[in-house]
């Protein structure tokens, strides 16, 4: 009996671990979790990234869908501008018509996005890219201003025409607003927000670590030489071309041309 005993005991020794084995397989996992964490965080934001993207796809739906229903839909619109006679109006709407078919296509806004301050969206760039811009023409309601309500753009029409008017807010339904420094310029500047975030992926939130990065929402004729069938919609870097659209560092065009809308991206 005290033999069976002892027997016992001793399997019993050897099957526990030692301090050493424990160490080891510690070591092991903290190796595997240091590999996998960033594949898996990668994975993640991807993802984030491949859902920001379908919101273009919804926006050029929506207008694209409006240009079935009529032929006249992008013109149905209130202008942002304000006291906008009919002639400011026709001549917002022939600019927009002209620029549809340009290289760079048509500016709906402008999204600007800094890693230490919240997403700011303005109607232009203030430069030379304003060639393009037709913002003027999004006002609060109309095709446009139902595309982007409907694509999960809510607020952004708001900001919009409060910036061209220059009557900025605080607090509404759709948007916030605050005045930020710029040291560098030593400059107060204007940030406008939607209330509902309009992208998820850091790519779109926070961007380049210490710095301003600029997109424009564009969109343009999906086949410049037969205008007013169907659009496409894309993020332009600022001053870039339809077939440079932003790419972000895992890949996702965002283009509703697909590739080639991020054929010569940096």
């Amino acid at each position: 009996m005290n033999s069976a005993l002892f027997t016992n005991r001793k399997d019993y020794k050897r099957s526990g671990f030692t301090l050493i084995e424990i160490m080891v397989v510690i070591v092991i996992l903290g190796v595997l979790a240091g590999v996998g964490a960033p594949k898996i965080m990668g994975v993640i934001e991807k993802t984030k990234e491949k859902t920001d993207l379908m919101k273009l796809y919804y926006l050029r739906d929506a207008l694209n869908k409006a240009l079935i229903e009529s032929a006249d839909a992008l013109s149905n619109t209130t202008l942002a501008k304000k006291n906008a006679t009919a002639k400011d109006k026709q001549d917002v709407i022939d600019k927009m018509n002209r620029v549809l078919a340009t290289d760079a296509g048509a500016t709906l806004f402008v999204i600007e996005v800094h890693n230490g301050l919240s997403v700011n969206v303005q109607n232009s760039h203030g430069d030379a890219n304003n060639a393009n811009n037709i913002s003027a023409i999004l006002g609060t309601s109309g095709t446009w201003c139902n595309a982007l309500n409907e694509a999960g753009f809510e607020g952004v029409a708001d900001i919009v025409a409060d910036r061209i008017t220059g009557n900025y807010k605080n607090n509404t339904s759709t948007y916030t607003s605050f005045q930020w420094h710029d040291d560098e310029k030593n400059k107060d500047w204007q940030r406008t927000a939607p209330r509902k975030p309009m992208f998820t992926s850091l790519a779109l939130n926070k961007g380049k670590e210490n710095a301003n990065t600029r997109y424009t929402m564009n969109a343009r004729w999906s086949n410049p030489k037969s205008p007013g069938h169907s659009l496409e919609v894309y993020l332009l870097p600022n001053g870039k071309k339809w077939n440079s659209a932003f790419r972000t560092d895992y890949g996702i065009c965002f283009s509703t041309y697909g590739d080639a809308g991020c054929a010569k991206s940096d």
